[in-house]
């Protein structure tokens, strides 16, 4: 059977950490090359992280950005990688995949749809790549292209299996969307069978600011069946054995085929993992903890701050936070005022005690009488009610944020 081996790593990168993403990206390419991999794809603007937004307004960002990518270059030996950089001719910048082989720029594909919805504006940044090209790996032509450009039946991956390409790689920094996961892979599937071509699609895995990418990575056969899956919202080097034989049998009336090669060595297969998808629970609750996870790594804090009532949404928020830093970055703080009950404390404790986290307890009455005091005469002759009790959150709210400028949390 005549096999190419695709590494699809699903990476967790971080915007404008330029060296760590390298770094990263280089760690994964030489896992892949021990495990045989021909060819190894990584997520959409994988060198910048994503996304970069006004960062690409900077032109040193950009160059920056190009002398990133010639490390990799200069760095990549014995195997193909697909990496997602920014692109620049004329002054103008492009969201653009490279296409590395032995030490050398070998190609780029350039983005052809730019989404401008939602959490999208790409749009603002990128001009529109105009080409689809096809690239050979170890005698296989393989179309390149980015996110938004599978997800159109008239777009480029119809052109490059057209064109004769048997795979499309497809890297991606799709972010996560309860219920999204699944019409990903109805989408990838139909586009798979509808060409005959294996589609290998890549995703960002980790938090960004306020989004969240679960990963999920797959890979669907020519026929549109499901043969390897990663995990959701872990980095991971999925690895799998596309089966360039059956490939060619489904299109083998298909005059666009170029010449094969014969395999160029024998090697063990390796066994192809599809991960199961989480529950719809679990999905949400780990795209929290890895939204929360990473929001405080990233900004370069250790330690949390949560303020707990013994209710179960603040029960919810300190077992997220644990969850996605270890409960000895996690402090409690109770702030009971006049109108909490015994039983908030008591809950309070508990939890505190349950999750393994330090519990400090401030009183805010005396801060809360203040106000009220300050209060009097415009309150004059007005029953108290909703305004006096919301005043306890503002005051927490203030402890909070003192706590944490004081203590660096």
């Amino acid at each position: 059977m005549r096999t190419l081996r695709v590494g699809l790593a699903q990476i967790n990168t971080t915007v404008g950490d330029l060296d760590g993403n390298v770094a990263k990206i280089l760690e994964y390419a030489a896992r892949a090359k021990e495990l045989g991999c021909d060819l190894v794809a990584f997520p959409e603007l994988a060198v910048t992280g994503y996304p970069p937004e006004d960062l690409l307004l900077r032109r040193r960002f950009v160059l920056d950005n190009r002398a990133a990518l010639q490390r990799i270059v200069d760095a990549a030996e014995g195997v193909t990688l697909v990496v997602g950089f920014v692109d620049e001719e004329d002054g103008d910048i492009y969201n653009a995949a490279a296409v590395i082989h032995d030490g050398r720029l070998a190609g780029v594909y350039r983005k052809q749809r730019l989404p401008n919805y939602g959490v999208f504006d790409e749009e603002r940044y990128f001009q529109r790549g105009a080409e689809a090209p096809v690239f050979e790996v170890e005698g296989t032509p393989i179309g390149v292209n980015v996110c938004e450009d599978i997800w159109y039946p008239d777009g480029p991956s119809k052109a490059q299996a057209e064109a004769g390409a048997k795979v499309i790689v497809n890297i991606n920094g799709s972010p996560y969307q309860a219920g999204k996961g699944r019409f990903r892979e109805e989408m990838l599937a139909t586009r798979a069978g509808d060409n005959a071509v294996i589609v290998c699609y890549v995703n960002l895995v980790g938090g960004q600011d306020e989004l969240v990418f679960d990963g999920g990575s797959m890979v669907f056969d020519e026929r549109g069946g499901l043969i390897a899956r990663a995990a959701q919202f872990d980095e991971e080097l999925l690895v799998c054995d596309l089966d360039l034989e059956a490939a060619q049998q489904t299109r083998s009336h298909d005059p666009r085929q170029r010449e094969e090669r014969t395999e160029r060595a024998e090697r063990p297969p390796v066994a192809s993992r599809i991960a199961e998808p989480l529950s719809a629970e679990a999905e949400v609750y780990a795209a929290l903890v890895t939204g929360t996870r990473d929001y405080v790594r990233k900004v370069g804090f250790e330690t949390v701050l949560v303020a707990l009532s013994g209710g179960i949404d603040s029960s919810l928020v300190a077992t997220v936070a644990v969850d996605a830093l270890g409960a000895e970055h996690v402090v409690g703080v109770a702030m009971p005022s006049r109108y909490s009950s015994e039983g908030s404390i008591a809950d309070a404790q508990l939890l505190a005690k349950n999750l393994g986290i330090e519990l400090k307890i401030v009183p805010i009455e005396p801060a809360h009488a203040a106000f009220l005091e300050m209060l009097e005469r415009p309150f004059a002759g007005m029953a108290p009610g909703t305004a006096e009790e919301n005043l306890q959150a503002r005051v927490r709210g203030n402890l909070l944020m003192t706590l944490s400028n004081k203590l660096g949390w």
